[in-house]
């Protein structure tokens, strides 16, 4: 490396000459010119600036920023010299530096660029405490063939990750793993993984874990260690998953500890005040006085000039809570995180004037690589909260970050330690500091609601968390755990009213999925719903499936009206009451209102498939055929195998006059839902329709064998008969429907389904014996 003038330019430039010894080898000449061209791409305070590549008398060098400076060794090596040893080392400049280098990093990746030789030798540190990231003689771009001799190993062997050294093709991740060596050796004064000789070095890098930083420096905190031990993880699955992940929590991690030096500071400038207090001489009395009140007028002066020039913030009136990230990638850990979240939903939803995303949106973020203000953009919120959960044991470390989504600004963010039986109050905390930062006014019973517990048994509330992560995963198999989990909650507290409400949802939709008989199914419903009253009136969950039970299968239409309006007023973030009271009343053939709270529903649960397939259905009764495909188009793409769009969408097709393609669709819903019972009548009352009696009397004899089986709702059986034309099987099996209550009869009135059999006067007979309004 030369120090040179560039005589054009006028500046001082470092020069890089690639060794004569190997300027024979186009192998390395090809690398070193990738190296020059991919750190010529990337521009960024902490990457080394490329000027130009040239080559001169069959000598290849690079011309880049000169920086006066040391490397990071150097640096390390100064510091040990300064600190006897590293127990006494300066940890702000430490960080300050690892959270350059991450930044960087983070660029280069964003760019597809990967170092692979990430090392302390690699990182100048100029004398104005700036990283700077060199030397990506071994980036490799994205696309571009591996350069690197089969069977060789590049680099220090000391700072590889274990896949580099096994000679398992790399990615990102490596960099990850060497940039949490080049922290642990300036935290520590020497690297994590120490031998004698290459192959011992290897073994250690492979099959050892290292040594807690806690347990070498006492000034090291626990979410330090867990960075920095995080980013060493030996399977690369279980390491972060980005560079901008790990930037994210050393920016966090720095700013946390910049306040918390700052109030020791404040707490040990308190202690040093004198405890006497000032003499009340006249002269001395008199000038403090006056020199207090010129501050106090210099303080209001400056306060009220801010005041009128700083612009004023935007308030936040809309929130969206991404899933917590498990931080330690284990699957039995996975309930914990999904079921704190959805419980920040919920507490959070209680508040006035803040609209709250739904879980079904804001889940479809879960397990990526989430950039908040994308995210927040996507879901059209102002804020969107942002944590990772991690588990040891019994004790639980949760870190929160508010961001402002119109310019990504940290409006708040805190991290947590309690132990798991704490996990109640942590989430009461959560919300009430939320509520602090938004500036909102609670009423005293507001301010109650917020902060209270559903239950004070901690086992039960994480009995319930398994309960709702496999209710809503819909499945028989996982409704039958969502039962388990959720009675053995109520075992352990008989008074928990949001167990008795999840039972209550699980046994409603296994009666609308035609699971359990419909009988079975409110019976089972009702009793629950009503238990989780007693306990509580306010829980709109409650609420709600009261309110489907008394439409689908009671038809007492004032009361179901009168309980999801309950819901609502109780609960105006719930998604699923919009929505279910806009389809109860588009089946009262109050369409205008009825598609009001489907679009509410959407508004709050923009990226659900559900709430535009629902949507689609209440278009597509009223015969606004092409708003009902796009609708259910919007919902294909979000879920291309969501059945009820599928269905939706045949629906449509048969109804413009496409049978083919409505036979397509109904095909292919059979195959998606395993042949259905509910989906096999469908594809069979189309089929009748389209003069393929053959296969859809093979179908109706299926659907009548199963009975013996399983329950088959009658429904379903007149659904294929309508569409052979046997008006009298429809009827007989019609009336068997109205005599289980089969929810399907409420849609009498507007579902095409029905239109072959609307004009024959058994079906008003029916109509007004099932009450629908005429």
């Amino acid at each position: 490396m030369y120090k040179a003038e560039d005589l054009k330019l006028k500046r001082i430039v470092a020069i890089k000459f690639l060794p004569k010894r190997l300027s024979v080898h186009g192998e390395e000449r090809e690398r070193f010119i990738h190296e020059a061209q991919a750190a010529s791409a990337l521009n960024h305070p902490n990457i080394c600036v490329i000027h130009e590549i040239d080559e001169v008398n069959d000598e290849s060098f690079i011309v880049m920023e000169y920086m006066d400076g040391v490397t990071l060794r150097g640096w390390i090596r100064k510091k040990a010299e300064q600190s006897e040893g590293y127990r006494k080392l300066g940890m702000k400049e430490a960080i300050d530096l690892a959270a350059q280098i991450a930044e960087g990093l983070e660029k280069a990746h964003e760019k597809g660029i990967i170092h692979r030789d990430v090392k302390s030798e690699n990182i100048m540190v100029t004398t104005d405490g700036r990283a700077k990231i060199m030397d990506f003689g071994l980036a490799k771009l994205k696309g571009v063939s591996k350069l690197t001799k089969t069977g060789s190993t590049v680099g220090t062997v000391a700072y590889m990750s274990p896949e580099q050294v096994e000679g398992i093709e790399t990615d990102h991740r490596t960099d990850i793993f060497s940039f949490g060596v080049v922290i642990y050796e300036m935290l520590t004064g020497h690297l994590p993984f120490r031998a004698e000789h290459e192959a011992a070095m290897i073994y250690e890098i492979i099959n050892v874990k290292p040594q807690s930083l806690i347990d070498q420096h006492k000034g090291i905190e626990l979410e330090l260690n867990r960075i920095v031990m995080k980013c060493l993880e030996k399977d690369r699955e279980e390491r972060y998953q980005s560079m901008r992940e790990v930037a994210v929590d050393f920016k966090r991690y720095k700013r946390d500890s910049e306040g918390r030096r700052i109030e020791r500071k404040s707490d040990a400038r308190e202690m040093m005040q004198p405890s006497e207090p000032i003499s009340s001489g006249g002269p001395s009395k008199t000038r403090w006085l006056i020199i207090g009140l010129a501050a106090f007028g210099a303080i209001i002066l400056i306060g009220f000039g801010i005041y009128l020039f700083i612009p004023k913030a935007t308030s936040i009136d809309s929130i969206a809570v991404l899933p917590l990230s498990n931080t330690i990638a284990d699957s039995s850990n996975e309930y914990l995180c999904d079921g704190f979240t959805e419980s920040l939903i919920n507490s959070l939803s209680k508040l006035p004037g803040v609209k709250l995303m739904s879980r079904s949106s804001v889940f479809r973020f879960k397990g990526k690589d989430i950039d908040p203000q994308k995210a927040g953009k996507d879901l059209g919120v102002g804020a969107v909260l942002t944590g990772r959960l991690t588990q040891h044991g019994d004790a639980l470390m949760i870190s929160v970050e508010l961001v402002d989504v119109k310019d990504n600004s940290h409006i708040w963010g805190n991290q947590y330690e309690r132990k798991l039986s704490d996990i109640l109050a942590l989430q009461s905390d959560i919300s009430k500091e939320i509520s602090n930062q938004l500036k909102i006014t609670l009423t005293g019973d507001q301010q109650r609601a917020l902060v209270e517990h559903p239950t004070e048994n901690a086992d039960a509330y994480k009995l319930y968390l398994q309960g709702l992560f496999y209710w809503n995963k819909r499945t028989k198999e996982s409704f039958e755990k969502a039962i388990e989990y959720y009675q053995q909650a109520i075992s352990k507290d008989p008074s928990y009213a949001l167990a008795y409400a999840g039972l209550a949802s699980v046994y409603a939709v296994q009666g609308s999925y035609f699971i359990i008989p419909i009988k079975e199914s409110v019976e089972k419903a009702r009793a629950m719903a009503l238990k989780a009253l007693q306990f509580d009136e306010r829980l709109a969950e409650a609420h709600t499936v009261l309110a489907v039970l008394y439409e689908n299968s009671e038809w007492k239409w004032e009361d179901a009206e009168r309980e999801y309006k309950r819901a609502i007023d109780l609960n105006p973030n719930y998604a699923t009451a919009h929505q279910w009271y806009g389809e109860f009343l588009c089946a009262m053939r109050r369409f205008d209102e009825g598609y009001a709270q489907q679009k509410r529903a959407i508004e709050i649960d923009p990226l659900s498939p559900v709430t535009y397939s629902s949507a689609a259905y209440g278009l597509m009764v009223q015969k606004r055929y092409d708003e009902a495909m796009k609708m259910a188009i919007k919902s294909l793409e979000m879920d291309p195998a969501l059945p009820r769009s599928i269905t939706v969408r045949g629906q449509i097709s048969l109804l413009i006059g496409k049978p083919q393609e409505a036979i397509k669709d109904m095909r292919a819903i059979v195959a998606l839902s395993d042949s259905s019972d509910e989906y096999v009548a469908y594809l069979g009352h189309v089929l009748g329709l389209t003069g393929n009696r053959a296969e859809a009397t093979t179908l109706l004899r299926t659907l009548i064998k199963r009975q013996q089986s399983h329950y088959v709702d009658p429904s379903l059986i007149a659904i294929v008969y309508i569409g052979l034309g046997e008006k009298d099987q429809v009827f007989q099996w019609l009336d068997k429907a109205y005599e289980v209550r089969s929810n399907l009869l409420e849609y009498l009135l507007i579902d095409p389904l029905y239109d072959p059999i609307r004009s024959d006067p058994r079906f008003a007979a029916l109509v007004k014996k099932i009450g629908l309004p005429q």
